[in-house]
């Protein structure tokens, strides 16, 4: 097996393919290639020996030894083809001997690749092959609320890959609770890159990072800019939304250029500011929290309308969309190194762009610029997008 490995470890290395998933697959593939060469030698001598013999016979070419070789090792028995000289006989003897036992083994290195792909995946310990999905790191109720959230939104459709160091009883009750929702799980410590990895987190359209409530209250925002900041290596920042129990931490993840920042506290005091002028806030809050058919959603504003005014493209989704516009909010690029230094620059620039790519730091993102019911006469700019109800 050691002789096959080697190419085969090669091979599985190019697909990110390691452990013991590496291992059950090279004996896998050792026994293929055991079977395929028994099959060709089989093939091969019984050919031979029957091509050579004065009886009568029904193997008449390489072709003919292939599908009496395969016919015999599956056990299937056709009598279609089949050797007639002693020499032949003693091959199919062996073949039939090695053949059945090599194929017993492939049968149960099939079935145990199945049974451990389901029990890792049920465990959390499966790496996540996956894109455009949902990646929440931590736990706590509000990751139950937006699950609930997402199965009344229908939005079941998405993958949703919930990533926590809780035992994998958890992740059963959970895909018991949400049977309708595509989850999957990746159980480790969320600060960790390969664990991060494992969760497909590079590809994912949105990275919910969560006040876990594994850890205690004055703990738990450390927790999270330390996943944060592991995280804004892996995936887009813009895709990036913190949890944070303490505003005061706000600032950190600005730094690291995440502006996607929920604190409940923060968010609580608003609501009930405006609860004290307009009795019927809170209603209008949760109802437009919960609408699976009306919210607010942010659009890309469509190439023909740059340059042009608020108020013709508020005509255009109102006739030919039905959506109202709200607002526009002006996403300004993110600045990179790229964009500061040229490929002339001096010696000390030169040294700024080298020390600071060493240390993987970036310009900090610009906040997004919201403006609610702007004049109609406003000129829409290439970084504008459109704040709308649909």
């Amino acid at each position: 097996m050691k002789l096959f490995g080697h190419p085969f470890r090669k091979l599985l290395d190019r697909f990110n393919i390691r452990g013991e998933d590496q291992k059950l697959l090279i004996r896998f593939l050792w026994v293929c290639s055991f079977i395929a060469i028994l099959l060709l030698i089989s093939a091969l001598l019984a050919w031979g020996f029957e091509h050579q013999g004065e009886q009568k016979n029904s193997i008449k070419s390489f072709w003919d030894g292939i599908w009496w070789a395969i016919v015999t090792i599956a056990t299937v028995g056709y009598g279609d083809k089949y050797p007639v000289t002693y020499q032949g006989r003693f091959v199919g003897i062996i073949l039939i001997i090695v053949g059945y036992s090599s194929l017993s083994f492939f049968t149960g290195l099939v079935a145990s690749l199945f049974v451990e792909d389901r029990l890792k995946g049920a465990k959390g310990l499966k790496q996540i092959r996956t894109h455009s999905h949902i990646v929440i790191c931590g736990w706590n109720n509000t990751a139950d609320y937006f699950l609930k959230a997402m199965v009344e939104k229908k939005a079941t459709e998405i993958d949703i890959c919930v990533v926590t160091n809780n035992p994998p009883e958890f992740f059963e009750r959970l895909e018991s609770r949400y049977p309708t929702l595509s989850l999957k799980f990746v159980r480790g410590e969320t600060i960790q890159e390969e664990t991060l990895k494992h969760a497909s987190i590079e590809t994912a359209a949105r990275v919910i990072i969560l006040a876990d409530e594994q850890f205690d209250r004055s703990a738990t925002d450390d927790h999270s800019i330390i996943v944060a900041n592991a995280v804004h290596y892996l995936a887009k920042k813009d895709r990036i939304t913190v949890q944070l129990v303490n505003p005061e931490n706000r600032s950190m993840l600005q730094r690291l250029g995440i502006q996607n920042i929920i604190v409940w506290d923060d968010i609580g005091g608003y609501v009930l500011a405006n609860t004290v002028a307009d009795n019927n806030y809170l209603a209008v809050f949760c109802q437009l929290a919960q609408d699976s058919e009306n919210h607010l959603q942010t659009q890309e504003i469509p190439a023909e309308f740059i340059g042009k005014s608020f108020g013709e493209l508020s005509d255009y989704y109102y006739k030919e969309c039905g959506y109202l516009l709200l607002g526009v909010i002006t996403k300004e690029p993110e600045l990179d190194l790229s964009s500061i230094f040229t490929e002339d620059s001096s010696g000390i620039d030169q040294f700024i762009q080298y020390a600071l790519s060493k240390s993987r730091k970036q310009i900090p993102e610009e906040k997004n610029n919201v403006r609610w019911k702007p004049n109609r006469d406003i000129t829409l700019q290439i970084n504008d997008y459109a704040i709308l109800m649909v």
